[in-house]
């Protein structure tokens, strides 16, 4: 009789019972008795008329295997020993346990002897002195009669065995993993860690002894702490317990759940010393690929196996790998080359793939195979790895083979490329032909040979593999067709991707929403919406249901064809209908509808739609955050933008860029500022894009308020920030001074009343220049054509000194400097001024200019299409430049 099935969570689960184990016995009708059953009929009997005569039920069961001592408090190990008269023993009778068990030692016993046996062992059987077969011993009397029996010196073989105490064993089904139930993990492997330990600590010793000294006692068997039952028992216990855990639906859905209780599982090994078989440790690198965390499935194998996890030769620091214990100092993961097994092997190269590490994944088949002759595309050299002996030998199949393949597609380099065709071409078309030196190639390995040359945009040599596919006697499925329809769209053909799907209907294959939604991303991506929209009726027409991915897919091609509002509509519609309503309940959909809505400027929508989504219980990520706080500035509420910034808890440069922006909308500079200090001076969530175009923004947005002291701030730090002025920066300080006019206007000279703000803009201006000419950077010719016209604009003194800038420039391009980003100091016998400097000393200066005093230096960068421009504000200011020239001649000449 064998259990079919249990109730999770129910009373047998709880107790332990699981599929697979046999009824051995149950309760009789009256009393505590347990009667055997070998019938389902005799157990229903059984049942029914146990509940007339008592509430409680009891069943023996049996767990065959290795997992029958799973649960079990006590493991008995067994040991033989080969001993001479006297052996120096006493045994006594033990009534509870009715064995024979080792009272004490004698003094003079044999050393071997007392390293090898403890007091509390059992001596469960002796050798016939007639042949090889071993005797059970029930009691002091018999044991001693066989072993009398025997002349001096003759050799007498003794069995014992050793109760080694593992305690009481939960699996620990029942933890919540939300508030770190991981940590539960190791109460439940105490027992056997502190068992496994004890068991060490008593045969370190006597293992060596008893095989190296001779003259009385050998053993025949001894006891070996690896390999013997009560380590085969901790493994099962762990095994067990990741088996639990994982099969948990909290589990499935955490992202670190599985990976934290493989973590918990290592530590307890590591706290035993003891190493890991191969069975035990694929799957706890399986755990962390559940997680997507290939880095602990390579640290784990390194740490337990003790070869370098890239298939290379490198030898490795075991003391840079280990895994140590936490609560017994010293203790670690012993390496053991046993533990690498095909399995092992198999969940290595899945984690190299999952990294899209295809050269480290074909190093370790190479080296999974014993070509140590293999050298990948980064010339590092293969080793050569045991593969096991009699039962134990293995060798790759074609999942390995297919694993590497699936690297090498998602990492679609032409190396990659490559490296997959020739090992394509190494496996056998069957497993009847011999032609090719690997394994039988499978509908996986077509499929992904495919997948390979779609992502490589090869679709005629996808067409080649998918007709050798056919030939070789496999038949295409639904994944052979995805992945020629993803070549067809990926080469720019979703005809041909539409006519695929036609022929996978006429082969009678359905398809999945899957291979549609390659079609629809197509057409999206080249802005054919409404051929995408047709292709979803047809969809559904065909009975396939479009699922939160081809939403998603046409709400975002919407948005890239710049048409919001329809997307809207399509969420709008998608929510109202009850069969598609649950498809958009997500937060990428909802956040492009954020987005949407942001787009139209309709922050009210876009918070309604925020509201909607915690309703409905759907968390808002960043990106549903940012995008409400582009909503809320494009609708000129930076209030509303703050309130969201403030919710996000640790924001990403995009997300501290948009804070900057509604900072500055709101008046609050030093706030702006402080975000873009800490990011020069250590944080670094900002790139150096995002933080020239906060500088950019600040600069900007002061000047529109008139705040000129906040912008040159802001210029000065982002000039010793190390940045360089762009184009766009320029554009921000012509914008914010309002000096570009619109097309068909001219700007006027200022009135009497706005001339004190004229000037503030132009010293702000020639403030820049000087920043610039500090460093020897050079400005654009916009930005400096507007300097001019605003100079020419002003008049008077502002005029002057334009055309004294222009003259500059013409005196820079003749002399051809060297620019720089270094600080550039006067020598200390000449007089270093800038532009400021002279506009607000001018009567000082004005007579030893270009003869004891020279101008400041100007650099500009004029590109093709400001020359015009550039030339018309030269032309605005240096109406007198000839009689100022001439002046200048004079005061020459008569010095």
């Amino acid at each position: 009789l064998v259990i079919s099935s249990v109730v999770r969570g129910g009373l047998a689960w709880e107790a332990g019972v699981r599929v697979g184990d046999e009824v051995m016995a149950t309760s009789a009708t009256l009393g505590d008795k347990l009667w055997p059953k070998s019938t389902l009929d005799g157990v229903r009997s059984a049942l029914s008329s146990r509940k007339i005569t008592s509430s409680t039920f009891m069943v023996q069961l049996r767990r065959s295997g290795a997992s029958a001592c799973v649960s079990a408090p006590e493991v008995v190990e067994e040991f033989e020993l080969q001993l001479t008269r006297p052996m120096g023993i006493e045994v006594n009778d033990d009534d509870v346990s009715g064995f024979v068990v080792v009272a004490d030692l004698a003094e003079d016993a044999q050393s071997a002897l007392k390293d090898a046996v403890k007091v509390g062992d059992r001596v469960v059987a002796v050798d016939s002195s007639l042949g090889n077969r071993m005797w059970p011993v029930s009691n002091v009397e018999g044991l001693v009669s066989a072993c009398t029996s025997r002349l001096p010196g003759q050799p007498v073989r003794l069995k014992f065995e050793r109760v080694v105490d593992v305690g009481e064993f939960s699996n620990g089904s029942g933890v919540d993993l939300s508030e770190g139930g991981g940590a539960a993990v190791e109460p439940a492997l105490t027992g056997a860690i502190d068992g496994y330990r004890k068991l060490k600590e008593d045969t370190s010793s006597s293992s060596s002894a008893v095989a190296e000294r001779g003259g009385g006692a050998t053993a025949t068997v001894g006891i070996q702490s690896v390999g013997s039952k009560t380590h085969r028992m901790l493994l099962s216990r762990c095994r067990d317990i990741m088996s639990q855990y994982m099969g948990r639906d909290d589990v499935k859905q955490s992202a670190d759940a599985s990976a934290l209780v493989a973590d918990r599982v290592l530590e307890a090994l590591a706290d035993a010393s003891a190493p890991l078989d191969g069975r035990t440790l694929s799957m706890i690198m399986n755990a962390y690929l559940a997680s997507k965390k290939p880095e602990g499935a390579i640290r784990a194998f390194e740490a337990a196996v003790g070869l370098a996890a890239d298939g290379s030769s490198t030898a490795l620091v075991q003391a840079e790998v280990a895994i140590e214990g936490k609560k017994n100092a010293g203790s670690r993961i012993p390496a053991d080359v046993s533990a690498l097994s095909l399995f092992s092997g198999t969940a290595l190269l899945r984690a190299h793939a999952l990294r899209g590490d295809y050269d480290a994944a074909a190093r370790v088949l190479a080296a999974m195979e014993g070509r140590d002759d293999f050298a990948s595309f980064d010339g590092a050299a293969a080793a050569a790895w045991p593969r096991g002996a009699g039962e134990d030998a293995w060798v790759t199949d074609s999942r390995c083979y297919n694993v590497v393949l699936a690297a090498a597609a998602r990492a679609g380099t032409a190396d990659a490329v490559r490296m997959a065709i020739d090992l394509f071409d190494k496996m056998s078309d069957s497993s009847d032909d011999a032609s090719g030196n690997g394994p039988a190639k499978t509908a996986v390995s077509y499929n992904t040979m495919v997948g390979v040359f779609a992502q490589a945009g090869r679709l005629q040599d996808a067409y080649t593999i998918f007709y050798s596919m056919k030939q070789a006697g496999l038949k295409p499925d639904k994944y052979s067709y995805t992945a020629l329809v993803k070549a067809a769209v990926k080469s720019g053909d979703v005809n041909e991707g539409r006519s695929l799907l036609s022929e996978m209907e006429s082969e009678g294959i359905e398809a999945d929403a899957h291979s549609y939604n390659t079609i629809i991303k197509g057409l999206c991506d080249r802005y054919q919406w409404f051929e995408a929209k047709e292709l979803v009726t047809e969809m559904e027409w065909n009975g396939v249901a479009p699922d939160s991915l081809t939403y998603g897919m046409l709400m975002n091609g919407l948005l890239k064809s710049n048409k919001p509002g329809p997307c809207l509509t399509l969420f709008e519609s998608a929510c109202a209908d009850p069969r598609t309503s649950a498809r958009v309940q997500n937060v990428q959909i909802y956040t492009t509808a954020v987005t949407a809505a942001s787009m139209l400027g309709d922050h009210a929508r876009a918070l309604g739609l925020v509201s909607r989504m915690i309703d409905a219980g759907v968390k808002p990520n960043l990106k549903t955050f940012t995008a409400l706080m582009g909503g809320c500035l494009s609708s000129g509420k930076p209030k509303y933008a703050l309130e969201v910034f403030d919710k996000i808890d640790d924001p990403d440069g995009y997300a501290l860029t948009l804070g900057v922006k509604a900072y500055c909308e709101f008046g609050d500079f030093a706030s702006a500022t402080k975000i873009l200090t800490e990011q020069k001076d250590g944080y670094h969530e900002m790139s150096g894009k995002e933080i020239m175009s906060s500088y950019n923004y600040v600069i900007q947005a002061s000047l529109q308020r008139f705040r000129y002291g906040i912008a040159r701030e802001a210029m000065s730090e982002l000039l010793q920030s190390g940045y360089i002025p762009s184009k766009v920066t320029f554009r921000a300080i012509q914008d914010g001074l309002g000096l570009i006019p619109k097309k068909g206007q001219v700007r006027k000279a200022p009135l009497k009343t706005e001339m004190t703000e004229a000037k503030a803009k132009h010293d702000f201006l020639l403030f820049v220049l000087d920043s610039l000419e500090a460093r020897r950077l050079p400005c654009s010719g916009s930005f400096y054509a507007s300097i001019l016209f605003e100079g020419s604009r002003i008049g008077g003194l502002r005029k002057k000194l334009s055309s004294l800038l222009a003259q500059a420039r013409t005196e820079s391009k003749r002399e051809g400097e060297q620019l720089s980003s270094d600080i550039v100091e006067c020598d200390s016998d000449e007089v270093c001024l800038g532009w400021e400097d002279l506009i607000c000393n001018y009567a000082e200066y004005r007579d030893k200019l270009g003869i004891e005093i020279p101008l400041p230096s100007l650099h500009v960068r004029v590109g093709e299409k400001e020359i015009r421009n550039v030339l018309a504000a030269e032309r605005s200011v240096t109406y007198g430049a000839r009689e100022m020239k001439r002046s200048r001649s004079q005061r020459k000449g008569s010095r």
